[in-house]
Order: structure tokens, then C-alpha cells, then sequence
């Protein structure tokens, strides 16, 4: 339930390689504690408040860094599930409830753990030791001061105190990290029969009026994007907490233009075509932008703030966004291109090709179906016997000879008796439904030397999972005994989110 407090210095340390901070960061622990009104509360711990901006930052961030770790080409809103909404609150509340511990154990992380987790980090080292100059420039690059950082990393390792304490007092059973070895190292051996969509879409016929039937049905699938054309301008300042105040100012004040901004902070104002709700345009001026323009453009308030009412119908600048610490942008609308319905003409060739496939995996999956319920004797065509490991031992970059869903198929069936057969349907990552016998298994013995060369890997992962459900109850003991009260209605999405 908290494996994201637990990992957070494991992802402190990677992104800071590619000197991407995490935005968690920003959005210091202290942060999480400071009242606010209960109009806007979306949980409460003992007394203390989570507020709903709070929570905004945190689970845009989140979706922003997944973005990014994406390389831009996924919408983060697909992601931006009611689940995924909860999820990143009980992480603040869990946050929160760490933070009491904190106090109430009066943990305090010394100033030499941080000057060795800090000279640690590989990107603030030059030829493997820290350099100072090196980790005052990548701290620079992100917007942050040397105090806020190590203030931040502070809290970040005092809440990492208590759940290491916890996992250290599990206890794990080498009896079942034997046994599971054993189930890793399982082998079954197995013929297949695959039956291709390819191969038999070809003998599906789909009707002119199938695809007209289809098009009216689903019109929202077959439009045009909404389209922005806009003027940014960036204010990039950390620490400059006057100018910020000027930036914000300026463009809320005379929000008819950017022009007075630009000029008085001497600011260029950039043009950029193809802004979209879910993203940018492929080929357009703002996907060829640099980085830095383009985290702008994907931040999901400023996103939001471009296609409000306020913004997109009264041709008004946004308010000052802010994207990092010290990092502000503005931005308002030039050009409008709303989502537009396309042609049956334009779309006929991909509906044709979307039902043809359609009705070739019903009928992939009708045969595959039958040929497993007429049994191991009336089959034909099957491939020669193979051995499969529960694990595949694959290279980098190397395929599966079969599908994951066929592989796990294979070795979550029970056994009662062989050959066994079963059969797999097609899936969004499998093109076609699969037969496949199952003639035999083999589990190496307890005393094998696979199973003792692997013992020690399972035992790791199981001290793992014991230390995280040691954790978990210890969560939800301290969530009983403060209190805590969420209003996960304060999350639902709206235009605005």
C-alpha cells in the first residue's frame, strides 16, 4: 500500500541522473500539514489537513513524470483513473502519518547522513567523487536552492526511518522461499496450435452497410482533435521571489496580452501550433520545441488553463502556472481549431480493417475453442514438443516464442491429469486464440542445486513482501488510532482537473 514512500528514495536517486527531480520535492512534508479551508479538504489526519491544491500538485506531478518516462508519446490522462485519484491520496495521507511518527519518536536524520546520501548521487559527482560545483548546477537546472533541497531530503530520509525499522523485524520462512524456487524452476512441456487473425481475415466479408452501421455508432471515435494554436512566455527566475510576484502580476492585470510582461522582464514570447487536450500534435511547431517548452506545454494545469472558458472564449492570458520552483509560464490562445467529425469516405478503409479483425478473432477464438474440446486425439497440426520454463530466460530485446497470456495460461493451469489441454483467446496483445497441450511438468527436488542457487533470490523477495505487509498493518493500526477521514467525492474530475 506504501510502496511508493518506501521507493521514493530509490526514484529520488535514478531521476536525478537524468536531473529530473522528483516533483515530490517540491511539495515538501510540511506542506502536507498546513490548514486549510474544509470547503477544499480532501482528507484529515488527527487534526492536521490535506488540502485539495496539495493534491492536485502531487498527482498532476505524477502524471506528469509518467509522461516523461513515457517520452511524451501517452496521454498521462489515460492513467488518470478515480483508482490512480485514491491512490495518490492515501500515499499523502500514508505521508502524513509517517510525519506523526516522526515527531512522536522523535527521529532526526544527522547533518553527516545527509552530506553522504547527497555525495552519493551520481549526478552531482565528476570523475566518481561529489563535486560541489557539479550539485550546485543541478540543483540550478531544476529551480532549487541548496536549503530547501537538503531541507526536503531531511524529511524525505526521516520518513524512511520507521519502515526500515519495520522491515527489519520481519520474518520470512526459508521453508516457503524453498518452495517457491521449486515453482520457479517448474518446467511443463508442451505442443500448440495457433490460429492467426491474419490468416483468417481474409475469408471475412464486412458489407458497406456494416461500415455505415459502425461510423454512426461511433462518431466520437472518427474526429478531428481539438487544436490550439498559442503565445507562451516562460519566466525562468529561482529565488527571485519579486519578480515572480511581477511575472504573476502583469499578465493577470493586463490579461489582454502578453506583450507588457514580455517587455518589462524582457521575456520573448514564443508561438506554437498543435496544442492539444491529450498532448501535443506529432509534427507541430510545439512537438519540435525544446524540453523545457514541451514540459510546459504537458503540464496538466497549464494544459487546463488554456482550454478554460476564461482563456479559450474571452481571449484571456492564463494566470502565472507555475511548473517547477521559480519556473512560471503564461500563455494565451491565437488560433482555435475545434474537433470536427471525419468523413465516412476519409475512415471507411480503418473501419473495414477494425471489423474485419474483429470478426476473424471471434472466429479465431470459435476454432481454438472447439479444437481444445474435441481433445488431444482428433488434433492436427500441432507444433513439435517443447520445453518451457516458468521463467522465460530471455535475452535483451529477445521475443517470447509465445505470447505472455499463452505463457501464463500455461503454467496457471492446474494439473489434474495428462495431456491437458486448454485453450487461449485472443487479447489486445495477442493476434491470435491458441490450443496447447500440456504432455508433462517437472519441479525440480527441494535438494537440487537449482533450487539452492535460487533459494536466497525468493527469500529477498519474500522478506520484501513480509516487511510490506508489516507495513501496511502498521499503517492501518496508526490510521485507527489518529483518525483519518477522506472525502474522495473532492476528487472527481471536472474541466477544470
Amino acid at each position: 500500500m506504501f510502496e511508493s514512500v518506501r521507493r521514493h528514495q530509490r526514484i529520488f536517486l535514478g531521476i536525478v541522473l537524468l536531473l529530473i527531480i522528483p516533483s515530490f520535492v517540491v511539495v515538501g512534508a510540511w506542506d502536507l500539514i498546513a490548514p486549510s479551508s474544509d470547503a477544499t479538504t480532501v482528507a484529515k489526519v488527527g487534526r492536521q489537513k490535506i488540502d485539495l491544491n496539495q493534491w492536485e500538485r502531487v498527482h498532476q506531478d505524477s502524471l506528469n513524470r509518467l509522461q516523461a518516462q513515457l517520452g511524451g508519446r501517452v496521454d498521462p490522462a489515460l492513467f488518470d483513473s478515480d483508482a490512480a485519484r485514491k491512490a495518490t491520496l492515501n500515499d499523502l495521507v500514508n505521508q502524513q502519518l509517517l510525519m506523526h511518527a516522526v515527531n512522536d519518536y522523535k527521529i532526526r536524520v544527522t547533518d553527516e547522513q545527509i552530506r553522504k546520501t547527497i555525495a552519493s548521487i551520481p549526478a552531482a559527482q565528476r570523475e566518481g567523487r561529489f563535486n560541489m560545483e557539479q550539485y550546485q548546477q543541478v540543483l540550478k537546472a531544476q529551480g532549487l536552492t541548496a536549503t530547501g533541497f537538503e531541507a526536503q531530503l531531511r524529511a524525505d530520509l526521516s520518513i524512511e526511518v520507521l519502515p526500515a525499522a519495520l522491515a527489519g523485524s520481519s520474518l520470512a520462512p526459508r521453508s516457503v522461499a524453498r518452495r517457491l524456487a521449486q515453482v520457479s524452476l517448474e518446467e511443463r512441456t508442451v505442443r500448440t496450435k495457433r490460429f492467426g487473425i491474419a490468416d483468417l481475415a481474409s475469408g471475412v466479408s464486412v458489407t458497406q452497410d456494416d461500415i455505415a452501421s459502425f461510423y454512426q455508432s461511433n462518431q466520437a471515435l472518427f474526429q478531428t482533435p481539438e487544436e490550439l494554436d498559442i503565445a507562451l512566455v516562460m519566466f525562468t527566475k529561482p529565488g527571485s521571489a519579486d519578480m515572480v510576484e511581477q511575472f504573476s502580476n502583469l499578465v493577470y492585470e493586463q490579461s489582454d496580452s502578453l506583450e507588457p510582461a514580455a517587455k518589462k522582464l524582457g521575456l520573448p514570447i514564443m508561438t506554437l501550433q498543435g496544442i492539444r487536450r491529450q498532448g501535443i500534435a506529432p509534427g507541430s511547431s510545439a512537438a519540435k520545441a525544446a524540453p523545457e517548452v514541451q514540459r510546459v506545454l504537458t503540464n496538466g494545469r497549464f494544459n487546463a488553463a488554456l482550454f478554460s472558458a476564461d482563456v479559450l472564449v474571452n481571449k484571456r492570458n492564463t494566470e502565472a502556472v507555475e511548473i517547477a520552483p521559480g519556473v512560471l509560464a503564461s500563455g494565451r490562445v491565437i488560433s482555435h481549431r475545434p474537433a470536427a467529425p471525419m468523413p465516412l469516405a476519409q475512415v471507411s478503409a480503418r473501419i473495414e480493417k477494425e471489423l474485419r479483425d474483429r470478426k476473424a478473432a471471434e472466429l479465431a477464438n470459435q476454432q481454438a475453442q472447439a479444437a481444445g474440446q474435441a481433445g488431444v486425439a482428433s488434433l492436427t497440426g500441432l507444433s513439435p514438443a517443447k520445453n518451457y520454463p516458468r521463467i522465460p530466460n530471455l535475452k535483451e530485446g529477445q521475443k517470447p516464442e509465445i505470447p505472455q497470456d499463452v505463457y501464463q495460461a500455461i503454467f496457471s493451469t492446474e494439473l489434474k491429469s495428462l495431456p491437458a489441454v486448454i485453450s487461449v483467446p485472443t487479447s489486445p496483445t495477442n493476434a491470435a486464440a491458441w490450443v496447447v497441450v500440456i504432455d508433462s511438468a517437472k519441479v525440480p527436488a527441494a535438494d537440487s542445486q537449482a533450487v539452492r542457487d535460487m533459494v536466497g533470490r525468493e527469500f529477498q523477495m519474500l522478506e520484501r513482501a513480509s516487511a510490506q505487509d508489516l507495513l501496511d498493518r502498521w499503517i492501518a493500526a496508526r490510521r485507527e488510532a489518529i483518525g483519518v477521514t477522506l472525502y474522495p467525492e473532492k476528487l472527481a474530475k471536472s474541466p477544470a482537473r
